[in-house]
């Protein structure tokens, strides 16, 4: 077994006159380490690699439950005593915690107890694409997982990292906008730190797509990172408009789902291939694609995750279920049989050899986009979380936007209070604002907003063809 790394690609040498064999700086010495261990992982057996997680889990459950509030009064709600082993069947019997549960907790989910050598925890929120956003937090060592899956990405598809890195994703307003976007040395904290690299640039989605692809002709990216959705856009408008798109190596995929139709329509208009990365902002990677099958291997080192059915029961290989996750490394806010908000089904074991579990297929990861009455289609800018509540000083726990026709939208609230016509008249300046275009917006109040029939909750939802 070895490291799927060309040769050209030797770590860096901290080390003056000493290029190979180098000897890397310390980070850079951790990772290569964390690197060894997950390349050897790979190849165990379905039975070994669950034996492993169990001995983490063993630690990882027993930290929860006797520093987490809000675990310790999970178990005595539900009389479940810890067990000296940890076992499938036990976990099994642990209830599914849910994102409202999680938001409910606030501080109760923080342990009173984060082991010193994990690191200073940082405190971060979700993005909301679920529209219930969640407070959780990363240390130094969570982070250090994180580097590390990111980087097996890069090795397992034995990227060239001497190319050009370029990423057209979701940024706060003000930052990677168009024309420039930005613009750094190297690929980042993942790769540099080890490798060298050559540049990488970033550009904000909401760019209109004429700008993108000017941004792109002129950047002449090796890789670029989208959303599928966007990603299809610009191929759409690349036709209609008989635009040559850049040539580029691969394509990467990330926060929504691939089907197999987009993924051929974007590998048949750009003639080159998707590789796409399942990930969500509490844990990180959850899995990645197969580079010899395309597969989605679970990252099983990082994250124990199971499908159930709707009574909770696990799925059969090829049953769609609900995902749920258990962090292994996270000691400040562990999420234990979190219910992440996505359906997916098991498949076989991949015939790569890995003893990773496969997930066949990911459901309900879709982020429709804005039409705007002149033709044009726009990655739906919705604004910061907490601008209703400092417009309005009104607590919201979920939002969501509905575009009806070229001119309605309905926003969608479940709010402490109703907002009075003042106040409405003030998030409506702000949403046409954000959305740049004087749409129609028109107020509901709920207690609660559902789910989609997929079980992703959509933040916009679009019921223009």
């Amino acid at each position: 077994m070895k490291l799927n790394i060309p040769f050209i690609q030797t770590p860096k040498s901290r080390v003056d006159g000493l290029v190979f064999p180098a000897i890397p700086d310390q980070q850079a010495c951790l990772q290569l380490a964390i690197q060894y261990q997950l390349e050897h992982s790979q190849w165990w057996t379905p039975e070994q690699i669950s034996n492993s997680q169990l001995r983490q889990l063993q630690v990882a459950l027993r930290h929860a439950f006797t520093t987490v509030p809000y675990y310790q009064e999970l178990l005595k709600k539900h009389e479940i005593g810890l067990p000296e082993q940890i076992t499938h069947e036990f976990i099994q019997k642990i209830p599914i915690s849910t994102r409202l549960d999680v938001q409910a907790a606030e501080v109760d989910f923080a342990s009173i107890n984060i082991p010193n050598d994990h690191g200073r925890p940082e405190y971060a929120k979700t993005s909301g694409s679920t529209g219930r956003p969640i407070k959780f937090a990363r240390t130094m060592l969570t982070h250090t997982f994180w580097l590390a899956m990111a980087l097996r990405d890069h090795l397992w598809h034995a990227r060239d990292f001497s190319g050009k890195l370029c990423a057209i994703r979701w940024f706060p307003r003000g930052v990677a906008e168009s024309p420039a976007g930005a613009h750094q040395p190297t690929w980042g904290n993942i790769t540099a730190p080890i490798f060298q690299t050559g540049p990488s640039a970033t550009l904000n989605v909401v760019a209109p797509l004429a700008e993108q692809i000017d941004w792109l002709i002129h950047e002449k990216p090796d890789y670029l990172i989208s959303l599928p959705s966007n990603l299809i856009a610009l191929v759409q408008y690349a036709k209609e408009h008989e635009i040559v798109l850049p040539k580029v190596k691969e394509i990467r995929t990330v926060g929504e789902t691939v089907t197999s139709a987009s993924r051929n329509f974007i590998e048949t208009y750009w003639q080159t291939k998707v590789v796409d990365i399942y990930t969500c902002e509490e844990a990180g990677y959850l899995a990645l694609q197969c580079p010899e099958t395309g597969n989605y291997h679970v990252q099983s080192e990082s994250i124990f995750l199971e499908i159930v059915n709707k009574d909770g029961n696990p799925c059969a290989v090829g049953e769609v279920g609900q995902v749920l996750i258990t962090t292994l490394h996270n000691f400040v806010t562990p999420l234990i049989r979190y219910e992440v908000g996505d359906m997916a089904e098991f498949g076989e074991l991949c015939s790569c050899g890995r003893g990773l579990s496969v997930i066949r297929k990911i459901h309900g990861r879709k982020r429709n986009r804005l039409m705007l009455p002149d033709g044009q289609s726009l990655f739906p800018y919705l604004g910061e979380h907490g601008d209703i509540a400092r417009l309005t000083g009104v607590k919201v726990r979920q939002f969501q936007c509905i575009q009806h026709t070229l001119e309605d939208i309905e926003l969608k609230l479940v709010v402490e209070r109703d907002l009075n016509s003042k106040e409405q008249a003030a998030v409506t300046k702000k949403m046409q604002n954000n959305l740049g275009y004087p749409f129609n917006i028109r107020f509901s109040f709920h207690d609660d907003i559902p789910r989609g029939p997929t079980g992703k909750f959509e933040e916009f939802m679009s019921n223009i063809s």
